[in-house]
């Protein structure tokens, strides 16, 4: 009989479970897939604010001497945009180009924070470790420290009355030092469902603290459910899925401005080639005609692949995010998704699908 694999539990995980969340394996954790249900959780994050326990991500620092040379090599974008207290979006690429990890990096105070998806930390310490000079040290927060985000139109309010701190004045992708609760813990004002929000690294002794808090100030608990469906109407990638080793970033609609190309990073030279050639396929978002629903896998009749399919809960219809080929990618072009058989109708769209107000 095969041993049924262990999964790691976060810090709030008995929290989850008490509130009466449905927990299920994600990336080796038990994470909540939600509470009330998707479509409630979804809704509170477009209209009012949500909190997410997302203390499966892994938050890396990243100190030293040489710290910035180090990072310069493995980082596709600019370290140096960083500095100052800055969240900068960037990737992670093997040789060649492909794309190990998407990560959000800054700069405080003389330390790096690197924070990267769940299912690639192993990867990425393990890829990291034959690149680092002896005067840098890279260090895992994933025992010691818990991550939450709290995202939706009312964070910066909510978060202001509930602690003695002013959200409301902190600037886009800003990386800041704070007490709350009496802990030190860092605020960068960052997100993955395109509302505002925030997102906080916190230590394991307060974090419960922290959630009770929140929930007695009336925010909505919210699990992986929402996360994604509120990802997808923002047209941001999932790793696995709109990301990959086998796609590279000028497949991905961010190439023009995560990629810096007058930095050696490792991959650099592959996708110069690739520049220089031209790049067959790109990422493009696609609205069905017909209520069918697009899931990942699914065939572009014309050329491609779904990645990310759902009916949006925000626009009521199905979305989708699709790999195809760049002669598809003009928007109002209309395709064929392949589902369970038949053809169905799709228009090629701008991303993202959805924008606040």
């Amino acid at each position: 009989m095969q041993k049924k694999e262990s999964l790691n539990r976060t810090e709030l995980c008995s929290v989850h479970e008490s509130q009466g969340a449905k927990m299920v394996p994600f990336a080796g954790f038990l994470m909540p897939v939600w509470y009330q249900g998707l479509k409630e959780e979804h809704a509170a994050v477009r209209e009012r604010v949500g909190v997410f326990d997302i203390s499966h991500m892994g938050v890396l620092t990243i100190s030293g001497d040489d710290a910035e040379t180090f990072l310069q090599k493995v980082y596709c974008n600019d370290v140096n945009k960083c500095y100052g207290g800055k969240m900068v979006y960037g990737m992670i690429l093997n040789h060649e180009g492909g794309i190990l990890d998407d990560v959000m990096l800054g700069e405080l105070d003389g330390t790096f924070y690197l924070v990267v998806n769940a299912a690639n930390l192993e990867k990425l310490l393990a890829w990291f470790e034959p690149l680092r000079p002896d005067s840098v040290t890279i260090t895992s927060r994933l025992s010691s420290h818990s991550f939450l985000a709290v995202q939706g139109p009312q964070a910066a309010s909510s978060l202001t009355d509930v602690f003695d701190c002013n959200f409301q004045d902190k600037g886009r992708f800003s990386l800041t030092a704070e007490t709350l609760l009496g802990h030190d813990c860092k605020v960068s004002r960052t997100g993955y469902t395109g509302e505002d929000g925030f997102e906080l690294i916190v230590p394991n002794e307060c974090v419960k603290d922290i959630w009770n808090t929140l929930m007695s100030a009336g925010l909505t608990p919210c699990g992986l459910g929402a996360r994604d469906s509120l990802r997808l109407e923002a047209g941001l990638p999932l790793y696995g899925q709109e990301l990959s080793e086998d796609i590279n970033p000028l497949m991905t609609r961010y190439h023009g401005w995560v990629l810096k190309f007058d930095t050696n990073f490792i991959g650099s030279e592959p996708l110069r080639a690739i520049k220089d050639a031209g790049q067959t396929q790109t990422t493009v978002g696609l609205e069905m005609e017909n209520r069918v629903i697009p899931r990942t896998g699914y065939a572009v009749h014309e050329g491609g692949v779904i990645t990310s399919g759902t009916l949006s809960p925000t626009l009521n219809k199905p979305i989708a995010m699709a790999m195809v080929d760049v002669a598809l990618a003009e928007p109002g072009k209309r395709v064929f998704v392949e589902i369970r058989g038949k053809l169905e109708p799709a228009v090629v769209v701008s991303l993202p699908f959805y924008k606040p107000a």
